[in-house]
């Protein structure tokens, strides 16, 4: 039985779960909001969220005051069970097919995850990127009618996989403020900016003439119903990227960087050494980086630190602002409480284990690319950027 209690005087909601027997309850809600009450500010609103995040990008307030506007400190440790958000809609009793993020930073765990739900369903996923997976006809494949514009079906010519009709329909999306190679100016988002992101992606139709174009679609966000978070250890995260990048260097033949950038902790060095030379001037003259570039400057690929605090930030606000169901999945999970990760997240999804699953091979971890130092002014990075509920799902990598 879940009970609801409020404080009328901060208007915060105090969520609990009782088994009535007495044991552990089996899911810990967390509050509606990312950012909460504090002291000296009070509570913030909706229209306040969106202010902070468009005057100063992902919580750089006033030269390092962001640390007046976090929640009453968490549990020393983060749990390893996944986390939701409770939800104030009530419209999602029907049995009809329905949206559910499937929200990233890139190189997170999103193909395994997709992989998962549609081994162990036997169910297909969907994607905001048909371009990336056409039909037989080369067309990008809608899963809505009313929608040609996105989500599109994942695999659309897997015979060995069915297309569900009710339940939460996986979608992913990585949503903006994700480029690796890029100024302020492409990759500072407001939540806004950031939701209409995850609502779009690029995808292929005829052109009218018996061809194929490429467009840019969006859909609807009341579409939208539930979500799933990913979070990987940073310094993984970043790490893996830089493969990806490496990976396209070698595909457009560009040997001589492919050899300067190896696969190697020289490599991953030295291709974040040229990228913070590339964008020195932009990052010393961005306001953004006020607060944090003196200690984030000598650590590899400082930049995407930043980006990803920003990109969870993002997605906590993001999720809070459409009032949605939203589980927290770290990437570690799938290793160290694999059967229970699986339960729940099909659980969430409303969607039967009729399978066994794909067999999850951890990826190398890549903490030896940084020094103790570097470690530690990331830390210090993120405990001024991060909103306290990413701080809360992020701070266990520091310790």
């Amino acid at each position: 039985m879940m009970t609801t209690s409020t404080n009328q005087s901060d208007h915060v909601f105090d969520l609990k779960i009782s088994t009535g027997d007495g044991s552990s309850p089996k899911y810990s809600y967390m509050p509606l909001s990312p950012v909460a009450r504090s002291p000296k500010h009070g509570v913030l609103s909706r229209a306040n969220l969106s202010l902070m995040i468009l005057l100063f990008g992902v919580g750089v307030l006033l030269g390092g005051m962001s640390n007046h506007l976090r929640l009453p400190k968490a549990p020393e440790s983060v749990p390893k069970i996944n986390r939701f958000h409770p939800s104030l809609r009530k419209d999602d009793a029907d049995d009809s097919l329905k949206v559910a993020f499937l929200m990233s930073f890139p190189n997170s765990g999103t193909s395994y995850t997709s992989r998962l739900v549609r081994t162990v369903t036997g169910h297909n996923t969907a994607s905001n990127y048909g371009l990336e997976t056409p039909g037989e006809d080369g067309k990008s494949a809608p899963v809505f009618d009313f929608s040609p514009e996105g989500p599109f079906w994942s695999q659309p010519t897997d015979a060995r996989i069915t297309r569900p009709t009710k339940g939460y329909l996986l979608t992913k999306t990585h949503c903006g403020g994700r480029c690796d190679k890029c100024s302020t100016d492409k990759y500072i988002e407001t939540h806004q900016t950031f939701l209409q992101r995850c609502l779009e992606g690029e995808y292929t139709t005829g052109d009218g003439s018996g061809g194929l174009q490429v467009l840019r679609g969006h859909y609807d966000k009341s579409m939208v119903r539930k979500a799933v978070h990913l979070i990987r250890d940073p310094f993984d995260n970043i790490v893996s990227r830089f493969h990806l990048a490496h990976n396209r260097l070698k595909k457009r033949g560009h040997n001589k960087s492919v050899e300067k950038y190896s696969k190697s902790r020289e490599g991953f060095r030295a291709f974040c050494s040229d990228l913070a030379e590339t964008y020195r001037s932009d990052e010393e003259e961005s306001r953004f980086y006020a607060d944090v570039l003196d200690d984030a400057k000598e650590v590899p690929c400082h930049a995407d630190f930043f980006r990803y605090v920003q990109w969870h930030n993002l997605a906590f606000a993001t999720t809070w602002d459409l009032g949605i169901p939203a589980m927290i999945l770290h990437y570690e999970n799938y290793t160290t409480n694999f059967m229970e990760t699986k339960h729940l997240l099909l659980e969430f999804l409303d969607q039967e284990d009729n399978n066994p699953p794909p067999e999850f091979i951890m990826g190398k971890t890549y903490r030896d690319y940084f020094t103790e130092d570097e470690v530690h002014a990331v830390n210090r990075m993120f405990s001024k950027l991060a909103l306290e509920t990413t701080w809360n799902h992020t701070k266990h990598y520091f310790y």
